[in-house]
């Protein structure tokens, strides 16, 4: 086009023609094997002086593609009219700083004359102040600035990209270059606003008659949308490789025979195979063998119809383990809907098929317990009710569920279920507890109530699960053995009762014998207290501190300092033990420093529950100064000999002048 447009303006062609007077139409042809054909279908002919054609209907020829002839005449009729070639007949840019285009240049002429009505997107920069020139098809792509902007200086309409444009220009101008581009980025602002737009762009130079180049013209097409389709498109498979490269998901291709043409990487880890391993291997040949007819036959209906399908199987990993995926198969298609290949996307879903396994093996076991288990929400409504709870309260789970759990509560017991709740909620342990519930037929039940939280997927309590177990027949033991314990221990004290009446008629003669009756009695009613701890622990173990302050309850309990933790004593050693502090109090009331006013006695012992060691200290202090006795009594052989035999252990009194000590060693047998 530059070496067309510089023919013409020059005037080469005209000269070897000038004395040639055929008619019009052997010229017009002439032209048209002359000009190079332009990209958009029409070729573009200069017959302006020689030809003597009129400005808009001669000046130019149009060939648009198909036409195999062009007459010279009548060419407005092909020529569709044009914006700007109308506004300069009209001599609107008359008074501009180009003038008249009578005034024109004949090389400038001849260019406005290629440029008007071409369909293309043509600008021309005239002279040094790069003067803008365009046709109708270039106007759009400027925006608001037309029509402002024909005939005025390049720098006042594009002053945002005069830095980018202008060297360019210079090139051209200045250098005689041609400029050519694809999608050349430029920065408009043609609708207020600054936008990136692009262009394939051709600059080339303007000459004149002398060979000087007096302007540029600028062939363009924008291809903003082409460039923005090509952004989005080339991001959107850059997403759609990183999808592909980093799911979560196995993702993969197979020819219509099934096999693997195409896996990612996580498809790879899920199966544990490399990923050149699963070049020729099947889809169906790494699922399980009780899974693969179904498989196979989804397959083969997908090639066949197209029908994609979803299914849960277990694959067989390189490993020999299994894989529980969940699988979804596509059929993928051309243009013209034929199935080329197959997709599939595969889930790793073995955690919730063991979360489900576990779930109905939990929902076996609750169904089938001989305990009655029910849920509550929040609002305690019943949610869920097994067979176990039918029995024991009589209501069906469909009577149950979605009633409020107070219809099994007592009136007496209405402030269990809102306390419980208020401690779930708070994340607080709420102790198995006993308590009354009231069946369907109005009778109530004893039963023993545990309480666990239930919560939701993120870990909030969303209500309760209390399991119920039917202790009627429990309680009804312990009311019977209560009974028979009393009497018991009723029948007991009157024996001991009777015993002292016995020894008093029999030794209560002098002095000596009301003083052995007195002993006697004491040590039987210290048994007889021993005797009454152990009616309150069922017979099987006594608490030592309760021992010691049951024993010593004759005494100023100010007299004596106690320290010491918690124990329980085996049923054996109860008497024994409440025998031996007798002792030692009595004793100590007759000689030692519960004799004077100021004495005290101090009474300690510790516990180690990994050897089941028990240390117990008896210390008198600021009694009478103590004198060994010349033989020994019943209380310091009970003491030494049967309490260490009773306790496994061993037993020591130290006659101390400051105050006697005894000290018992022992190990508390468990199932004593």
């Amino acid at each position: 086009m530059a070496t067309t447009i510089d023919g013409i303006c020059a005037g080469r062609a005209w000269h070897s023609h000038s004395d040639h007077r055929g008619t019009r139409s052997n010229i017009v042809r002439h032209w048209w094997s002359y000009l190079d054909h332009a990209s958009w279908g029409m070729s573009l002919v200069i017959a302006q002086k020689r030809l003597n054609f009129s400005p808009r209907n001669a000046l130019f020829l149009m060939k648009p593609k198909g036409w195999d002839s062009v007459s010279a005449f009548g060419l407005n009729d092909k020529i569709p009219s044009a914006g700007i070639a109308h506004m300069i007949e009209r001599g609107i840019w008359d008074d501009s700083i180009l003038g008249a285009p009578s005034e024109w240049p004949a090389c400038l002429k001849s260019a406005v004359d290629i440029m008007l009505p071409s369909r293309a997107q043509i600008v021309m920069f005239w002279g040094e102040q790069y003067l803008a020139l365009y046709n109708d098809a270039y106007a759009p792509t400027i925006g608001l600035r037309h029509p402002r902007a024909f005939g005025r200086p390049a720098k006042e309409n594009w002053s945002e990209l005069w830095d980018d444009l202008q060297p360019l220009l210079d090139r051209v101008l200045h250098g005689g270059e041609t400029v050519a581009a694809r999608d050349r980025p430029f920065c408009i602002e043609r609708h207020g606003h600054p936008e990136i737009v692009y262009f394939d762009i051709s600059y080339s130079p303007i000459k004149d008659e002398t060979g000087n180049v007096r302007g540029v013209f600028c062939i363009v097409s924008e291809t903003t949308e082409r460039v923005r389709s090509q952004q989005a498109l080339k991001e959107s498979e850059e997403r759609l490789r990183a999808l592909f490269s980093q799911s979560a998901a196995g993702i993969g291709q197979t020819d219509l025979e099934g096999r693997m043409t195409l896996v990612n990487q996580r498809f790879c880890e899920m199966l544990g195979y490399q990923r050149e391993e699963f070049v020729g291997i099947r889809l169906q040949d790494i699922t399980h063998p009780d899974d693969h007819p179904e498989a196979e036959r989804l397959f083969e209906r997908l090639v066949e119809t197209g029908e994609p399908f979803d299914m849960e199987k277990r694959c067989v990993r390189k490993d020999g383990c299994l894989l529980w995926t969940a699988i979804s198969v596509s059929a993928l298609k051309d243009e013209g809907g034929s199935i080329r290949q197959i997709g599939f996307i595969a889930i790793d879903i073995s955690a919730n098929k063991s979360a489900q396994e576990a779930q109905r093996l939990l929902a076996s076991i609750i169904a089938s317990s001989n305990d009655a288990i029910l849920g509550i929400d929040l609002d305690m409504t019943i949610t869920n009710w097994n067979a176990a709870a039918e029995r024991l309260y009589g209501y069906s789970r469909n009577e149950a569920v979605g009633k409020s759990v107070l219809m099994l509560v007592p009136e007496d017991r209405r402030d269990e279920e809102p306390e419980i709740l208020r401690k779930v909620s708070a994340g607080r342990v709420v102790e198995p507890y006993e308590t009354q519930r009231r069946r369907k037929d109005g009778r109530l039940v004893d039963v023993q109530l545990s309480v666990s939280p239930i919560y939701d997927s993120s870990g909030k309590t969303i209500g309760a699960s209390k399991m119920s177990q039917d202790i009627t027949a429990r309680k009804e033991a312990e009311r019977l053995q209560t009974v028979l314990t009393g009497e018991l221990n009723h029948r007991v004290k009157n024996l001991f009762s009777t015993v002292i009446a016995i020894a008093r008629q029999t030794l209560d003669q002098d002095e000596t014998g009301r003083n052995q009756v007195a002993a006697f009695q004491g040590r039987l009613m210290s048994m007889a207290k021993a005797h009454d701890l152990l009616t309150h622990r069922d017979w099987q173990r006594a608490d030592l501190g309760e021992l010691v302050k049951q024993v010593l309850e004759p005494y100023p309990p100010e007299r004596f300092e106690i320290d010491g933790c918690g124990v329980l004593l085996p049923q054996k050693a109860v008497v024994s033990f409440s025998l031996a502090i007798h002792e030692l109090a009595t004793n100590a009331a007759k000689y030692g420093a519960l004799s004077v006013a100021q004495g005290k006695v101090s009474i300690s012992w510790t516990y180690e529950d990994a050897t089941a060691g028990l240390q117990f200290k008896w210390i008198e202090r600021d009694g009478p100064t103590v004198q060994r006795p010349t033989r020994k009594g019943f209380g310091s052989r009970l003491i030494e000999r049967l309490l260490a035999a009773e306790l496994n252990g061993r037993s020591t009194i130290s006659y101390d002048p400051a105050g006697v000590i005894c000290e018992i060693e022992a190990v508390l047998e468990p199932d004593a």
